[in-house]
């Protein structure tokens, strides 16, 4: 069975004296940019609230910036208890970045872009208030169609959209609609032991040769957090072309395995040099790592899978 292969340590820690990052970092946006990779963290405090923080690394992990305050602080009433898990993609010239919004009651689907990393604006809320998390932008329109991938437990589905505005501004009726058809609009579901309870959406999906490479995670019924990967259709991502039956990477090292919730691997951002495919994670809530693989060895084993 595919494996990634893991760094032994975490590449991203918290750091205890700056107050916003002192108990945890994890769940790391990330996104290629030449020679090194931005990160975009969740960083949390003492009182167990989190914000968004900013890193960049090389290829191999060595942190080439990491600034000591962050990005996006808790500012709106939705972010009362916290900024979390972002995911993020570029359009003309601009980062995107989805990230859930926690008030102690509800989560919510929040959406911010940037140029520079220095200067984030708020879009706002983009899915109404219906418990949802693991949401994504595809970095590419699919037959003119923007989409956004989400997760209404215990499976993944995606929202299509005309544009960015369209996203911004749905009809009256869009979500209510799309909540009424969810069956129709769901890409995956749980399927194998290790996702019993549940599964949702990592890191962007990946155009390739053979389809969209998705990354996920699935929770068995004892609250073990692996990772999996699929293959969906290029032209029509609801359709699941391969899936692995197996994980691709679980709780095996110490900071995967005791942390804030532990015997969690939580993949959430990728970045590929050549054939080096990097998979950035969260492990136990409270450090960040990555793993590699070959992507041409990856997509050849998992075409070995087809549905």
């Amino acid at each position: 069975m595919f494996k990634l292969q893991c760094i032994s340590n975490p590449i991203l820690e918290l750091i205890k004296a700056n107050a916003w990052e002192s108990q945890a970092v994890f769940n790391p946006a990330a996104i290629r940019e030449n020679d090194h990779v931005h990160l975009i963290y969740r960083a949390v405090e003492g009182d167990n609230y989190s914000t968004l923080g900013y890193a960049k690394l090389d290829r191999s992990g060595k942190v080439l910036e990491r600034w000591p305050e962050p990005i996006l602080r808790r500012e709106t009433p939705q972010e009362k208890r916290g900024s979390e898990d972002p995911r993020i993609a570029k359009f003309d010239g601009r980062y995107y970045l989805v990230y859930v919004a926690y008030d102690s009651v509800v989560v919510r689907v929040c959406l911010a872009s940037t140029k520079d990393f220095k200067t984030v604006g708020r879009h706002g809320v983009i899915i109404p208030d219906v418990w949802d998390k693991d949401a994504m932008l595809f970095p590419e329109l699919v037959k003119n169609k923007l989409i956004l991938m989400h997760r209404i437990e215990p499976n993944i589905q995606l929202a299509l959209f005309n544009d960015m505005e369209h996203l911004l501004k749905p009809e009256k009726d869009y979500w209510k609609k799309h909540f009424a058809e969810l069956d129709k609009y769901t890409a995956m579901r749980p399927k194998y032991w290790w996702e019993a309870k549940k599964i949702g959406g990592g890191a962007p999906p990946i155009p390739t040769n053979e389809g969209w490479l998705v990354f996920y995670h699935g929770v068995d019924d004892k609250l073990v957090y692996r990772a999996g990967a699929a293959l969906l259709d290029y032209d029509n991502p609801l359709k699941v072309i391969a899936r692995f039956a197996e994980p691709i990477l679980e709780p095996g090292r110490q900071f995967e395995k005791v942390g804030d919730v532990p015997n969690v691997v939580f993949p959430t951002g990728t970045a590929i040099f050549d054939d080096e495919l990097l998979v950035y994670y969260g492990g136990a809530d409270k450090a960040i790592g990555v793993a590699t693989a070959s992507l041409s060895e990856l997509l050849y084993e998992l075409l070995r899978h087809k549905i």
